[in-house]
């Protein structure tokens, strides 16, 4: 597999799970036999193949990406092009989170982007690590604790405590190693771990050890909760379809748990290893194959 399929994967990977996740939102949990590709529920019945937040506000940061630099006051002109324009999205805007609501209104109001998210403890929902993929699909060639700054700033525009920040970090180390070929899984998050307590400072690494040592798995919108949830439906999935539904079957916010483990498991089995049903049948195709084309370059 070469890595044109792994980036393209992720990309695909995040949006057709956060699509085939967004009817069980809020939900209880489900058995993974019972998840079916196009079914009506949450989110006043969006039609199959609908993106929600989480697909768009990873596809502002993505397009951001590609035009060659890391700004943040960029990141937040696109995020709010997907929250007020039309931008990144096959319709309307029908989700978006408390925290990140709150964030893209101070930075409506002229708050400086890296100082718009909120920063409390009890406001680590999974608003940024739902959206951070693009960090290490553009910038896998980039050193690691260069990548982990722009993860951790990344996330501040609409997450600024730590404990978001180092999750988001963590996870885009993860998928930095599988998009360079790493197939240990075990091993990938291991480094990452170790990589990202390497390059933050002492509070960073606090919460390093509050996310690496947290035991619950029930696809809430918690950030720790999400990334573990996601990262349990990943390591134990034997396929792209296997991690998707057992991401889901957790229930709760499971467009999220999806797309966080489906950028994964995209990037790790590829962009042929996505069911051609759910593929096919997804929207928006104009908005994100111009995007997928600048991500991979002249052919």
């Amino acid at each position: 597999m070469d890595i044109n399929d792994r980036l393209a994967g992720g990309l695909w990977g995040h949006l057709v799970g956060d699509a085939i996740g967004v009817p069980y939102e809020f939900g209880p949990p489900v058995p993974a036999e019972q998840i079916r590709w196009g079914q009506r529920a949450a989110q006043r019945a969006q039609p199959p193949g609908t993106w929600s937040d989480d697909g768009g506000l990873m596809l502002a940061l993505l397009d951001s990406l590609v035009q060659g630099s890391f700004d943040t006051k960029d990141q937040a002109r696109r995020a709010m092009d997907w929250w007020r324009g039309e931008a990144y999205k096959p319709g309307p805007v029908f989700d978006i989170g408390i925290a990140t609501r709150g964030a893209l209104e101070r930075i409506q109001r002229g708050i400086e982007p890296e100082e718009a998210g909120a920063a409390g403890e009890h406001e680590n929902g999974n608003g940024s690590l739902m959206r951070i993929l693009p960090i290490a699909l553009v910038g896998h060639q980039v050193p690691e604790a260069e990548l982990v700054a722009q993860a951790m700033r990344a996330s501040s525009l609409t997450h600024r405590h730590p404990r978001s920040k180092v999750a988001c970090a963590v996870y885009v180390l993860v998928a930095r190693s599988l998009i360079r070929g790493e197939r240990n899984r075990s091993h990938a998050l291991a480094a990452a771990f170790d990589s990202v307590a390497g390059a933050v400072g002492e509070a960073e690494r606090r919460e390093l050890v509050v996310l690496k040592s947290y035991a619950e798995r029930t696809g809430s919108g918690y950030v720790v909760d999400c990334f573990w949830s996601a990262w349990e439906a990943f390591s134990g999935g034997n396929s792209y379809r296997d991690v998707i539904e057992r991401a889901i079957a957790y229930g709760n916010d499971a467009d999220t748990t999806a797309c966080v483990a489906g950028g994964l498991a995209g990037i790790y089995w590829g962009l042929e290893a996505i069911p051609a049903e759910w593929l096919g049948g997804m929207r928006g195709r104009d908005v994100v194959e111009p995007l997928l084309e600048k991500l991979l370059g002249p052919a």
